[in-house]
């Protein structure tokens, strides 16, 4: 019951916050706080420029609400990155995207030099566009395949975060940096359908087990760090227009317009990994502690990787009163071989929804989420495995997406082991 009534008092606070806020806006007619963005023409005609973008995603997270623990709540920089953008002629275009994720009292660099968060690179690419209908790039990217928010957007989500469970990027970590992978795309409209098709070489430093713990019946994701084949990702996605069209210069995919433009559309995804998953030849000879590569290799055989997704995109003005409906529906299924697992999927499906509502007259947008998880063996992936994720959240936006509020619940529902509940408060800001 305390731990009960601090999360009423702390959701109280906030509401009387964000309402005092807004009625002393509109009391003192104050101007409207707006952002200019940080863009340099280069030259004269503006057709070459330099853009530049500061982001802060700064946290107040509870502890697990489902736990023993007396209620406590604690700081967190989800984000702070750098990105800079730049158009060199009209057909080459460039940007680069660094900073750093989850800076708290738990993961400080130290003066000894042992830092614990590290800045690195999220992005760097170079781009070369025919024209619309072909543009060929390549470098450390984020054209994902697979789905929508495969290559969601921070700056412009619906949500309090990236969907978590990650079940919009099942092998991050394993075969990228941070859901980015080394490689080659290429993107392009033709009529009312836009594509992206990339094709990466996966990471030698993800994770590994020791010892691989695979049988006959038990694929594990990896073979490429021990075998000669499975160094090749391909993946794309194909979407059709219904209404309208979506900026395709980058690879984020925008989350909600806030009533500022209206788009349907539909897409299927493919993510296929030839040689990737790694199978026991025969369980009276399982793989041990110590075993090298070449053991490794004669041990075991090789199955490929193949993921598809369905999903659907809606986002519409609502009457004449700066009303907005935005909503999204996603079908993944993963499969990695006979119960096999990567670092946030399994073999198995997941349904993905989110849906938002820009009240009218207001900067408050109330939104829910729900996510299901029917993995082939619901006891991996630990806070990714198996159940299903509820959200209900609302954002207050003080200036558009360049300064938005956001409330969010959560509640992990798993299929094995406990349950797991979160309040979360944020602060979002970009230039």
């Amino acid at each position: 019951m305390k731990k009960k009534g601090c999360i009423v008092l702390l959701l109280f606070f906030l509401l009387v916050f964000v309402t005092k806020v807004q009625s002393q806006e509109e009391k003192q007619k104050k101007k409207p706080i707006t952002f200019k963005p940080l863009k340099f023409n280069i030259s004269e005609d503006g057709a070459q420029w330099l853009r530049f973008i500061l982001w802060n995603q700064v946290q107040l997270n509870s502890n697990d609400l489902d736990g023993d623990d007396d209620f406590n709540v604690k700081p967190n920089i989800r984000r702070s990155r750098l990105l800079i953008l730049g158009q060199v002629t009209p057909q080459i275009f460039t940007y680069i995207h660094f900073g750093v994720n989850n800076t708290n009292s738990g993961r400080l660099g130290r003066i000894d030099g042992s830092d614990e968060t590290q800045m690195f690179l999220h992005d760097a690419t170079i781009e070369y566009k025919f024209s619309d209908k072909l543009a060929i790039g390549g470098g450390l990217h984020y054209w994902r395949g697979l789905a929508r928010l495969s290559s969601w957007a921070g700056l412009t989500s619906l949500t309090f975060d990236i969907p978590n469970p990650l079940v919009f990027d099942g092998t991050i970590g394993a075969t990228d940096q941070f859901a980015r992978h080394i490689g080659v795309y290429a993107k392009g409209k033709l009529a009312k359908f836009e594509y992206r098709l990339a094709i990466n070489d996966p990471s030698l430093t993800g994770f590994r087990e020791d010892p691989v713990n695979t049988t006959v019946d038990n694929t594990v994701y990896g073979a490429w760090n021990y075998h000669e084949g499975g160094r090749t990702i391909i993946e794309g996605n194909l979407k059709y227009n219904f209404i309208g069209s979506e900026s395709n210069l980058l690879p984020y995919t925008v989350g909600s317009y806030l009533g500022k433009k209206k788009v349907l559309s539909a897409s299927a995804g493919f993510i296929y990994h030839p040689e990737s998953s790694l199978v026991l030849k025969d369980n009276t000879n399982p793989i041990l502690e110590g075993d090298d590569d070449a053991i490794i290799i004669a041990k075991t055989d090789t199955e490929d990787a193949t993921h598809f997704s369905l999903d659907v995109n809606y986002d519409t003005p609502v009457g004449s009163n700066g009303g907005a409906l935005t909503a999204y529906a996603a079908y993944l299924n993963y499969n990695f071989g006979e119960n096999g697992s990567s670092a946030a999927a399994a073999t198995g499906s997941a349904l993905y929804t989110q849906i938002g509502y820009l009240i009218p007259k207001t900067k408050i947008q109330p939104y829910v989420v729900y996510q299901d998880r029917d993995w082939e063996d619901a006891t991996v992936l630990g806070s990714q495995r198996a159940g299903n994720t509820f959200n209900l959240g609302a954002n207050y936006y003080v200036s558009g997406h360049n300064l938005r509020l956001t409330l969010e619940y959560l509640k992990n529902n798993f299929d094995v082991g406990e349950d797991t509940s979160q309040i979360r408060f944020q602060v979002n800001i970009f230039l």
